[in-house]
């Protein structure tokens, strides 16, 4: 607001000098009568008059413009910063400033895919772990993500999913057990986890309440969910029951944001 009073006054100013300027130049106005600004040397704060042939004098007030000649209001000339906007058709790189390529399906080899939680990792080759260990074989995890979810839910990778169920189950139910959990049989894991995690798609129903897994929201702990569903019998326990392990930290150590794009803001970087 201070930028825009001070622009306005520059503008107003400029405006003055140049209406007291043609007031001073000598010449004819239309009637033919030659005019000449004089001001009083001895009191700068006087007024300037204006002397005609006549003889008459006039006092020229500068606040009053002659409605006969053009003028520029300055009011009228100053842009408020804050309301400039650019016509997104106009900038540079296409309608919206966004610029797609239109090459065919066929040029680009897929090499990843990411829908369902951890579908691709713990559920392809789980005995060879993450292939962090030299000489694992985690090729087959190559295919899996060159695939589509056309091929999952033609049950393409279903003895590849199970074999990784039967891995989990086999290492982890005894550890379930002493912990007090209930572990899931190998039908209840297929029943429960199979519909979230084949096809490898994000599945959502907007007359059902959001959470993973119909849809996700930023505050799910979904590889826990996930895993619930796998290993555990969901008869005895809650979804949500290893989110809630004091294990895991309950929410994001910085609060999200109320609108979008909704994610905190980054740490800073370490000095």
């Amino acid at each position: 607001m201070k930028n825009h009073t001070f622009i306005r006054v520059v503008l107003g100013a400029a405006l003055l000098s140049t209406t007291l300027a043609a007031c001073g130049d000598s010449g004819s106005d239309d009637t033919g009568t030659n005019t000449n600004q004089t001001t009083n040397p001895t009191n700068d704060t006087e007024p300037p008059v204006t002397t005609t042939n006549d003889g008459s004098t006039t006092v020229v007030d500068p606040t009053v413009v002659d409605p006969t000649t053009t003028s520029v209001d300055p009011t009228t000339t100053t842009v408020d910063p804050t309301t400039t906007t650019v016509d997104p058709t106009t900038t540079t790189g296409g309608e919206n400033g966004f610029v797609f390529a239109d090459d065919p399906y066929e040029a680009y080899t897929q090499n990843d895919r990411h829908g369902a939680v951890e579908a691709g990792t713990a559920g392809i080759g789980a005995k060879e772990g993450l292939g962090l260990m030299p000489n694992q074989d985690v090729s087959i995890r190559d295919g899996y993500n060159k695939s589509n979810p056309v091929e999952d839910a033609a049950g393409k990778w279903i003895p590849e999913i199970a074999k990784s169920v039967m891995f989990f189950h086999a290492a982890l139910d005894d550890d379930l057990m002493a912990a007090k959990l209930t572990p899931a049989t190998f039908d209840q894991s297929v029943a429960q986890a199979g519909p979230v995690i084949v096809p490898d798609t994000i599945k959502y129903d907007p007359a059902m309440p959001t959470a993973y897994p119909n849809g996700r929201k930023l505050e799910d702990q979904v590889v826990d969910i996930t895993l619930a569903a796998v290993l555990l019998d969901l008869k005895v326990h809650p979804l949500d029951v290893l989110a809630k392990l004091p294990l895991n930290p309950p929410k994001n150590d910085v609060a999200f944001k109320a609108e979008f794009p909704f994610l905190a803001p980054p740490h800073p970087p370490k000095p």
